[in-house]
């Protein structure tokens, strides 16, 4: 019979019975560089020889009823022991040896982080997957991993051994936290003229930074003369974001004056065919034609008017023809048609 005590403080000692060629043989679980002192305590008869099989061990054979045998290398290894008695007769007992290794897998456990309020945060801190370490959360689960979406302090403890005899411990810890929004309002939606200047304001905080729809303004105020929506989103130095919107509907009666002749004579005065407006088309076509249908000219751009020009020569007096398309605050297409007479 083999009589084992470990050597160092851990002394209690895990077995399982498994069946090697037929014999039942006991499992010892340890750590790797723990020592054993084994001891050959039979009582069948008289002893008087002992063949001492230490295999993975430090010695690796020992003709002593008692040695200590040491385990620099984690593995599986098999101890035997032949006993032979006086009157010639002998047994033969095995042990196998579990020797864990140690320390513990290196593994990524995230640094101190935050999440914005509002948020879905599903973070998953991971361990390692390893068959004989043991798990401690704070929430007291025992799984490699653990998934959280509130803010708080989150540990894990991780423990390899056996009963009685930790080979390595673990300890990560990390603290998640909620953080605020930016605070941004631009009001109810609002009846202007077009010219009339407006102020929005996306209002201020600490690390604060704007981006203005659909112009791009930087801003944290910006002066508006057209309907149309406006939207701005509101960062804080945490990163997180909040935005909002407002249309300003266009609530004044639009007119166009368009002039019934021109006169290019270079006085300044009535040279140009253009027409004026008070509000502004967010898309726009003038096209000015002969009688005879030829196009003269075409621009979409309404602050740029005709000047009588046709392959760079003065058109001759005569009537024209002109069609303006334009998109109005109102979401609608106009179409306006008429003639004109240019005077020389």
């Amino acid at each position: 019979m083999i009589s084992l005590k470990k050597i160092l403080v851990f002394s209690t000692l895990l077995f399982f019975g498994i069946s090697l060629n037929g014999f039942s043989v006991d499992t010892l679980f340890i750590c790797k560089g723990d020592c054993i002192r084994y001891t050959n305590t039979t009582t069948q008869g008289t002893p008087i020889a002992w063949d001492w099989v230490f295999q993975g061990g430090t010695p690796g054979t020992s003709n002593l009823q008692q040695d200590d045998v040491c385990y620099p290398t984690a593995g599986v290894f098999l101890t035997t022991i032949k006993t032979t008695f006086d009157d010639n007769s002998d047994t033969t007992d095995s042990v196998y040896v579990v020797v864990f290794d140690s320390p513990i897998p290196a593994f990524t456990f995230p640094k101190d982080t935050g999440y914005c309020a509002g948020e879905n945060f599903p973070l998953q801190l991971n361990t390692i997957n390893h068959p004989f370490v043991k798990y401690l959360w704070s929430d007291n689960s025992s799984g490699s991993s653990l998934n959280v979406n509130t803010q708080g302090k989150y540990w894990v403890q991780l423990l390899l051994g056996v009963p009685g005899n930790t080979c390595d411990s673990v300890y990560k810890e990390v603290n998640i936290t909620e953080y605020p929004k930016p605070s941004v309002y631009l009001g109810q939606d609002k009846l202007m003229c077009q010219n009339q200047i407006i102020t929005l304001d996306a209002g201020s905080g600490a690390g604060y930074t704007y981006l203005w729809t659909p112009n791009n303004e930087v801003t944290q105020q910006i002066n508006v003369s057209l309907p149309g929506i406006y939207s701005v989103e509101v960062s804080n130095s945490y990163g997180c974001k909040t935005s909002d919107q407002i249309e300003l509907r266009d609530s004044c009666p639009h007119y166009v004056f368009i002039p019934n002749a021109i006169s290019p004579n270079e006085d300044r005065l009535n040279d140009v065919f253009t027409q004026v407006w008070n509000f502004t088309p967010t898309e726009y076509t003038l096209s000015i034609y002969n009688r005879w249908g030829e196009l003269l000219f075409e621009t979409n751009d309404f602050t740029v008017g005709w000047n009588c020009k046709y392959n760079e020569e003065l058109v001759q007096q005569d009537v024209y023809v002109y069609k303006i398309s334009y998109y109005d605050t109102d979401k609608k297409w106009y179409e306006m048609r008429g003639t004109f007479y240019v005077v020389r």
